[in-house]
């Protein structure tokens, strides 16, 4: 959770052009997922394609978010030749529309292959993905837009991990009735 709400902080201190591009890109991942194609064959494709290059680390498929890492890789290089100004909303909508796929899709095929009635497995596994997957784009992130920080994603996350820490500590330990 403290993951996410750092992230979600960074996103939402991009300048408004750029985080609206961002937004959308999500957004509609989530809309077409929902109403228009599920994109399963794209991330089992991207999936099989990390598998096959890091054969001696077997969940590289569900860490390694392929098509953001392949865009963001393309942005740099158009940023190198000139291009990547005018390019920048598309490639924020994309690389956003990309990361919300491989995260969708990845917690929906962990789900589906954890039997468990409590699905502790699923819980436990995607949480650690998800975490690793959000430090991976926060860093590539950094690479490709100047406002977004990893160190400011980093404090983030080490601020709000304090706070959850604190909260769930005070809950169990501390007595409520003495004030």
């Amino acid at each position: 959770m403290a993951s996410f709400i750092a992230f979600q902080t960074q996103i939402l201190s991009l300048p408004p052009n750029k985080e609206v591009w961002v937004l959308w890109g999500a957004g509609s991942y989530v809309a077409m997922n929902l109403f228009v194609y599920d994109f399963k064959n794209v991330f089992t494709f991207g999936k099989t394609m990390v598998e096959k290059m890091l054969t001696f680390f077997k969940p590289a498929g569900y860490l390694v978010p392929v098509y953001s890492i392949i865009l963001i890789i393309a942005y740099l290089i158009a940023l190198i030749l000139g291009h990547g100004a005018a390019l920048q909303p598309y490639f924020l909508f994309a690389i956003a529309f990309t990361i919300t796929m491989h995260l969708v899709q990845t917690a929906h095929e962990i789900y589906e292959s954890d039997n468990s009635i409590l699905k502790a497995h699923y819980l436990f596994t995607f949480g650690a993905i998800f975490i690793f997957s959000l430090i991976i784009i926060s860093l590539l992130l950094a690479w490709s837009i100047p406002e977004y920080s990893f160190v400011g994603f980093i404090k983030s996350l080490a601020s709000q991990t304090f706070h959850l820490y604190k909260i769930v500590y005070k809950t169990l330990f501390v007595d409520s009735t003495v004030r």
